[in-house]
């Protein structure tokens, strides 16, 4: 097991995954990001995970990029920056692309390319006392981790040129009230929430829930003809599944539905 995680295996088909560089509040550099790719590929490839929780040791989820890092490729010329930063950074797609919903689980400092990674996930939650910042400006540089795409995705426009430009932290109830995050939660129950949530999703039928997360991370980037094109093929092949079979006779013979993921 990597030093820079911890990874709890499926329960109730949930697999909890905690960045762990607590003494520098889990900032992201070459060696996190790697693990957490790979983690995350093996993850993908395991038919017992539903449903990934994603959370971070210690005082906070992530505090940003490593300092360390950031003075090490700042050593180097800008088109070896410009490669560094594309390979490193988007092989965190990786939290897009796996097939199972991704739950962030948000606590202490959420800020910069730490900000960045939870919105790649596909739901957040957080704890009452979070603090939330796209900072990057007031390090010179712009915003990374597709945030450019995902903060305005998620916020609107306006918005998301307000924090980024102001570089301003903001609470865990304005991150609620902008649509940032799906819950506020206090945080000695933040945990237990976000596993309630996610072992709820887990119970629905394992293709179901993962073409859902496709289709709809697709349709974000489509047109309406394309969604309904999509849409109609993805459902061909759920219709033909035992799993919609075993749902439809569950709620019939009224029990409770035994889902294969298949």
């Amino acid at each position: 097991m990597p030093q820079t995680l911890t990874i709890d295996h499926p329960h109730e088909h949930v697999a909890h995954v905690q960045l762990n560089r607590p003494d520098v509040m889990n900032a992201l550099d070459n060696n996190l990001i790697n693990d957490l790719c790979t983690c995350f590929d093996e993850l993908d490839r395991d038919e017992q995970v539903r449903v990934i929780l994603l959370s971070g040791a210690g005082k906070a989820f992530c505090a940003g990029g490593d300092i360390g890092f950031l003075n090490y490729i700042n050593q180097m010329s800008p088109s070896e920056i410009q490669k560094v930063i594309y390979e490193l950074f988007f092989k965190l797609a990786v939290v897009t692309r796996v097939r199972q919903p991704v739950l962030a689980v948000l606590h202490g400092y959420v800020l910069g390319a730490g900000l960045g990674l939870s919105l790649l996930c596909d739901i957040r939650l957080a704890s009452e006392n979070a603090k939330f910042g796209a900072e990057f400006p007031s390090m010179g540089i712009i915003p990374e981790l597709g945030l450019t795409y995902t903060l305005p995705a998620l916020v609107g426009l306006g918005k998301a040129l307000e924090l980024a430009l102001s570089a301003r932290r903001f609470n865990a109830e304005e991150a609620l009230n902008i649509g940032l995050i799906s819950r506020m939660v206090r945080e000695e129950k933040l945990f237990d929430e976000s596993m309630i949530m996610a072992r709820q999703m887990a119970q629905l039928p394992p293709l179901a829930l993962r073409w859902t997360k496709s289709a709809l991370r697709r349709g974000a980037e489509s047109t309406l003809a394309e969604s309904f094109e999509r849409e109609s093929q993805v459902n061909g092949m759920c219709f033909a599944s035992e799993d919609h079979r075993e749902a439809a006779s569950a709620f019939l013979e009224k029990r409770k539905p035994v889902f294969k993921g298949r």
